[in-house]
């Protein structure tokens, strides 16, 4: 049981070919509609502000506007003069690697997909801290702790600044490497990944590139949490990347009696089916439902979690970074789930919390993580920077 940090790993998705000229920027767009406590009009405005000074440092580039998923109308509300506006169609990340020889720079306000194109070694930027005073209380504190770590030079505060190349070469994790050839020598059966967050799929496509250099026979197989913002295609394509892909529904706190019965016949579904001796059950979703019923139901088999540091900060961390402990409630489906349905199950019990607003939640483990799983990866948010 150990906690141990590492980057992320992309770099085994391989160096890109430069085959064709990097003559794409990309602005990664965000629902600032339901961004509480934050003015609509003055972040239209500033919004427009930061598309004038990409449209002026960007000269000669096509310009691209790449919407959130939860966007309804944002973009109409937006001076996107110059940039074409893309349909959702598939997740950031993977819209980045299958077009990272034409990508010059990448900017959001404050977008996850910044940072994520930072670690995997374009020119990536965020105007939060241009942003910074229009978010207050609650939703600050998330924001700031999440991007806690980065480099100054991920952030665009002055517009009057020039844009400069903060673009990182990605390097090999050697203690990542042999930790997990030293894993797989001890353990000889296959590999299960657990994801429910779309947005972490390639940190996992990548750890099986490492894993299959490792050990080329070796079954790697991804289980899936599937919810609304996993494009069919996108599960299609995982197929191609996995010996087997197992899709299961995603269940979340619920006191409906239908909702109850679906998570108890999965749950039931993933018991009688236990993985194979010597199985490596390595999570990306600590406190998603399926990866709970793997993680409970096969105690003989090595369980390793994967977590961003900001994650593992906000979710087990959550009293001390800055939050109001008074506004921290349980609503009555989590106290059932943590009282009565999980025991019931025989499941790890979960904690979940909302802080005052319903969309601002924290779900951990009631144990601390490392006790839960055998090993744990906490991923830095500073490229290649491992402490």
């Amino acid at each position: 049981m150990s906690i141990n940090f590492t980057s992320w790993p992309y770099y085994w998705l391989g160096s890109s070919s430069k085959a064709e000229a990097e003559n794409w920027v990309v602005f990664f767009g965000g629902d600032f509609k339901n961004i509480p406590e934050v003015s609509v009009k003055l972040f239209v405005e500033k919004t427009n502000r930061c598309l004038d000074y990409i449209r002026k440092n960007c000269t000669g580039y096509r310009l691209i506007y790449h919407p959130h998923p939860d966007e309804t109308d944002e973009s109409k509300f937006l001076d996107l003069t110059d940039f074409s506006v893309l349909k959702f169609e598939q997740i950031t990340e993977t819209f980045l690697l299958e077009n990272k020889d034409k990508i010059k720079y990448l900017f959001s306000v404050c977008s996850t997909s910044s940072m994520a194109g930072l670690n995997m070694g374009f020119n990536a930027y965020s105007f939060f801290r241009y942003f910074s005073e229009l978010f207050r209380g609650a939703h600050r504190v998330f924001i700031e702790r999440y991007f806690s770590g980065l480099p100054d030079d991920f952030f665009i505060e002055n517009l009057d600044s020039p844009l400069l190349e903060n673009k990182r070469e990605l390097k090999e994790d050697r203690e990542l490497l042999e930790s997990f050839r030293h894993i797989l020598a001890e353990n000889s059966g296959p590999v299960w990944f657990t994801v429910a967050e779309n947005r972490l799929i390639l940190a996992i496509v990548s750890l099986a590139k490492m894993i299959k250099k490792i050990s080329p026979e070796r079954k790697v197989n991804l289980i899936v949490s599937n919810h609304h913002r996993w494009p069919g295609n996108c599960l299609q394509e995982l197929k191609k990347e996995f010996d087997e892909v197992l899709i299961y529904p995603r269940h979340f706190y619920s006191l409906r009696l239908r909702r109850l019965w679906a998570a108890f016949l999965t749950s039931r579904k993933i018991k009688n089916n236990p993985l194979p001796n010597g199985s490596v059950l390595v999570g990306f979703a600590h406190h998603d439902f399926v990866e709970n019923c793997f993680v409970s139901y096969n105690e003989k088999n090595i369980k390793i979690a994967f977590l961003p540091e900001t994650t593992w900060d906000l979710n087990f961390q959550t009293e001390s970074v800055g939050f109001d402990p008074k506004n921290f409630m349980t609503d009555k489906a989590g106290f059932f789930y943590n009282h009565v349905f999980e025991p019931l199950l025989g499941l790890n019990r979960t904690v979940f919390k909302h802080h005052g607003q319903k969309n601002l939640y924290f779900i951990r483990t009631q144990k601390p993580v490392e006790e839960v799983y055998d090993k744990v990866y906490l991923i830095k948010n500073r490229p290649q920077e491992i402490g």
